[in-house]
């Protein structure tokens, strides 16, 4: 009973005493800036409290939350926190923990599998939000001018449906992705090493993608290149580039988040599926993916936890995911509905597709070792180094 007087003291607190929230989020994947706003004004209209909204590029939101962090004065109360940042926020006491202010039923209704994404050291850094991770992407019509009737399910029919499809002059490219030096390339890695068998990093951290799936994957990503299967300019694209070049029918097929799916449907082109596998791991599981998660974390130094606090509980609550179509909830009782079943499309891909989440691992330092991931793979793309000898030299910098 003290509790629930005490927490019905800090909401009316909130009420009276209404202030602003800054908050960082990324115009990229997840809740358009529309939806957004629709979301804001009923939070404004609830808490009687003023809500700004900041966007940034993926590439720019660490940076920016760092700036706020050692900032005396915070630029930001929330922010969006990508799941490969819990550990190095966490550490460095950037974020404040919320597992006293989860409630009990809060916790039993989202999957562990969700919320540990967002623990470190046995504590709750983020709100899970988005429940993001790769899908495929294929152009039927197409495949059916190829006279090929059935999406590719495995690497190797992939790879042949492609060369049929090039030697037809269809398309210049058949494959486009996000190659550029960035942290989407490491994604891309990540999913095609499990594809072909294999992890990035063992139990302890520890890299060991310079053999198996991980050398098989750079292999077969610079032999796409080299036969003239992927678009060249992927090692200058990021998400948004690969996307709009599958919507402009320009690329058969394509890995991506499933906010592509939105602009695919605006100018019905395409389908989604779950990513192929190595036909040699078939008989183990028949797709993969890489998470790719967005929580919600409140600033350590925000002036305003109790009102954040509020905001973070409005946004990811089963009220407000429900009615977004274009993203899986992160609630275990939403997910069983009916009525999310039916008003999401692909819910059976994308549910297949989430069980079989491959992650990056959660370190502290993960942001200096995917830069190291990056910039060795990118020079093999760019045939600078032998795949074997960029993943020799990433995996010793990484371990030593």
């Amino acid at each position: 009973m003290k509790k629930v007087l005490i927490a019905l003291f800090s909401f009316v607190s909130i009420m009276m005493f209404a202030s602003e929230l800054n908050v960082l989020y990324m115009n990229q994947a997840g809740y358009s800036p529309k939806e957004m706003r629709t979301i804001v004004k009923e939070f404004e209209e609830k808490t009687n409290s003023k809500v700004k909204i900041t966007y940034a590029p993926y590439e720019d939101m660490h940076k920016n939350i760092l700036k706020s962090a050692v900032s005396k004065t915070p630029i930001y109360d929330v922010v969006l926190e990508d799941l490969i940042w819990t550990a190095e926020f966490a550490e460095k006491g950037y974020v404040m923990s919320i597992d006293d202010r989860l409630t009990k039923e809060m916790n039993s209704d989202i999957s562990s599998a969700i919320l540990d994404a967002f623990r470190y050291n046995d504590k709750l850094w983020a709100m899970p939000f988005v429940v993001n991770f790769q899908v495929f992407f294929y152009n039927d019509e197409i495949l059916k001018k190829a006279g090929i009737e059935n999406y590719p399910t495995t690497i190797e029919e992939m790879t042949k449906q492609m060369k049929i499809i090039k030697e037809k002059k269809l398309v210049e490219y058949p494959w486009s992705d996000s190659w550029n030096e960035a942290e989407g390339l490491v994604c891309e890695y990540v999913w095609l090493t499990a594809a072909f068998g294999g992890d990035t990093f063992d139990k302890n951290s520890k890299a060991i993608f310079n053999e198996g799936g991980g050398l098989k994957a750079l292999e077969y990503m610079k032999m796409l290149l080299d036969e003239g299967l992927a678009n060249p300019k992927s090692l200058d694209m990021n998400e948004d580039m690969t996307r709009d070049s599958f919507v402009k029918g320009e690329t058969v097929f394509n890995s991506n988040w499933p906010y592509q799916y939105v602009k695919m449907q605006e100018n019905k082109i395409g389908k989604m599926a779950t990513l192929p596998v190595s036909e040699s791991v078939k008989d183990k599981y028949d797709t993969v993916t890489v998470s790719g998660y967005q929580g919600i974390a409140i600033m350590n130094n925000s002036k305003n936890k109790d009102l954040a606090w509020e905001y973070v509980k409005f946004v990811t609550s089963p009220e407000i995911q429900k009615r977004n179509t274009n993203e899986l909830p992160i609630w275990n009782t939403l997910l069983k509905g009916e009525e999310i079943k039916n008003n999401i499309d692909n819910i059976d891909t994308r549910a297949k597709a989430l069980s079989h989440s491959h992650h990056r691992p959660r370190v502290p330092e993960y942001t200096k070792i995917s830069k190291i991931m990056q910039f060795y793979i990118h020079k093999a793309l760019k045939g600078e180094l032998e795949p074997k000898d960029a993943l020799d030299k990433a995996v010793a910098e990484i371990n030593k």
